[in-house]
């Protein structure tokens, strides 16, 4: 998994974010990709748990949009993993523009969004049969 910036991790699947200072989440044919944290991101089970509660804001809107998107439509879900330097500071919703991070793209790997209630989410991975976009 090569570290590169978050523009670059979206453009790897042919997608552009809507501003690089919030948005963390994008639309490309067929799909949706998003960064989610790697510290919530339960690796043995391949399962990603979060809330939306954490952040506020245009790209926490944004996000929501696309998750609903992606669960009404059954979308898949193509991932960039945010590695933050203080996952603590992320899980108490401080503001994570201001934490350092890295990102890794995960191109081996297909969500669906399982849950999606209000607040709540998860998107279950597996491994990738067919050749992601972009």
């Amino acid at each position: 998994m090569a570290k590169v910036g978050i523009v670059e991790a979206f453009r790897t699947y042919g997608a552009k974010l809507a501003n690089a200072q919030w948005a963390v989440s994008a639309e490309i044919p067929g799909g949706i990709v998003m960064s989610l944290w790697e510290s919530e991101f339960r690796k043995r089970e391949m399962r990603y748990v979060d809330r939306l509660s954490r952040w506020r804001g245009p790209g926490n809107n944004l996000f929501r949009k696309h998750l609903q998107l992606a669960y009404e439509n059954k979308l898949p879900i193509s991932l960039v993993i945010a590695k933050a330097s203080d996952p603590d500071a992320v899980r108490r919703g401080e503001d994570a523009s201001k934490i350092p991070k890295t990102f890794a793209v995960r191109k081996d790997l297909v969500g669906s969004v399982e849950k999606f209630a209000d607040d709540e989410f998860e998107i279950q991975f597996t491994l990738r049969t067919s050749k992601p976009p972009g």
